[in-house]
């Protein structure tokens, strides 16, 4: 059966349902609040495992103070690892921060002025102890 369109046309102009202005209404509210919940961040970084199975990306975000931000993706998907603590420096300043990986491409650790501050180990899937970060400065 052949649907009749001309009930939707009408001479004072096209007939739009109520449901896809409100539809399209919700959905651009939903977007300002994404833009003013996420925090600007901008790529410091961006680093493959050795092994190619996993990617790591550092990043600078700023909201009400700075911060840096670890990005892992082991498969499709991109996860937040790390979000550092709010930093007193001006992040116009090198800090020195990078990402590096372990040969086997098992961790992964942030370093920041030569120290590392942060790593993760993806055998026994938790962030690295200090010790063990004191290790791999040495």
């Amino acid at each position: 059966m052949a649907r009749d369109y001309s009930q939707l046309v009408r001479q004072d102009g096209l007939w739009v349902p109520r449901w896809v202005i409100l539809l399209l209404l919700a959905l651009l509210a939903l977007w300002f609040a994404a833009r003013i919940f996420v925090p600007p961040m901008w790529l410091v970084q961006q680093l493959d495992a050795p092994d190619s199975q996993r990617s790591a990306r550092l990043y600078r975000s700023v909201y009400m103070r700075h911060h840096f931000v670890v990005k892992v993706k082991e498969g499709w998907f991109w996860q937040t690892a790390h979000y550092s603590p709010p930093l007193d420096d001006d992040l116009r300043i090198d800090l020195g921060e990078r990402l590096r990986w372990s040969e086997d491409g098992e961790k992964v650790w942030l370093t920041v002025e030569g120290e590392p501050t942060w790593g993760y180990n993806f055998s026994r899937q938790r962030n690295m102890n200090p010790q063990e970060l004191a290790e791999i400065g040495h």
